[in-house]
């Protein structure tokens, strides 16, 4: 008799809470997250390659790559440090933060300036550390960098007044790009197109092209880089874009 009781029982008690095998399986099984709710999941975005060359670049020519390229001077076939030491740590900090977002494209070049940046600060704490500077990785990684950004940053200039170039006698003179510095050709590496510069001015160039063969038009040309010091002397309030201090006149100039 108490077998027989026992069914009718459990079933009211069932009926009574509502409950059914399957219910309190759901109810006791946890809901797993949705991948899409994960952290971890989320894809950090890339910086472009205006963006990144932006960022190096700055303003007015006093950008980070700018501040890198004006620590080490090199020429006539030696090199040194010119910048101050304190000035290289902050500095090395902030490209390694611009070259972590920056595209694929442009990560192995920004690779291999952080690392020569090494061989900067050992430049700039001690003589010996010299030996640990490559100045031919140092040229040949500045040199991409700044071929892939010269194109998001014309060295505006203004023009100079007429029979600027009596003042410096035999410019302009056309002469190849590889025979000038190489921060300069590097610069114009990616719009010349026959690999030739005007010489306006001893360390001053603008991009030769064949199809104007009359130079003097070049002292009006929108883009002009070489060294600072004379591009504000031939193109005043020109700002620094497109210079750099300590470009000698090239091989094959006066």
């Amino acid at each position: 008799m108490r077998k027989t009781a026992a069914v009718p029982v459990l079933a009211l008690l069932l009926l009574i809470t509502g409950c059914t095998n399957a219910e309190s399986e759901a109810v006791a099984s946890p809901v797993p997250a949705s991948p899409s709710a994960s952290p971890s999941s989320t894809t950090a975005v890339e910086a472009t390659e205006e963006q990144t060359c932006s960022a190096l670049l700055g303003n007015d020519g006093k950008g980070p790559l700018y501040q890198a390229i004006s620590l080490v001077m090199i020429g006539d076939g030696t090199f040194g440090f010119a910048g101050s030491p304190d000035a290289v740590g902050p500095l090395d900090e902030t490209l390694r933060g611009i070259a972590a977002d920056a595209p694929s494209a442009m990560a192995p070049q920004l690779k291999e300036l952080t690392q020569a940046m090494g061989g900067v600060i050992a430049l700039a704490e001690k003589p010996s550390g010299a030996a640990t500077f490559d100045p031919y990785a140092w040229t040949g990684t500045i040199g991409e960098i700044l071929s892939v950004c010269a194109r998001y940053e014309a060295g505006m200039a203004v023009p100079p007044a007429d029979g600027i170039s009596t003042a410096y006698p035999g410019y302009p003179l056309v002469v190849d790009a590889a025979s000038v510095d190489y921060r300069v050709a590097a610069w114009f590496s990616s719009r010349l197109k026959d690999g030739r510069l005007v010489a306006l001015a001893p360390g001053l160039y603008g991009a030769y092209d064949p199809d104007v063969p009359d130079l003097s038009g070049y002292y009006v040309s929108p883009a002009v880089a070489g060294d600072s010091a004379m591009k504000q002397t031939v193109f005043p309030g020109s700002g620094g874009t497109a210079s750099w201090s300590g470009v000698r006149p090239g091989t094959q100039e006066p």
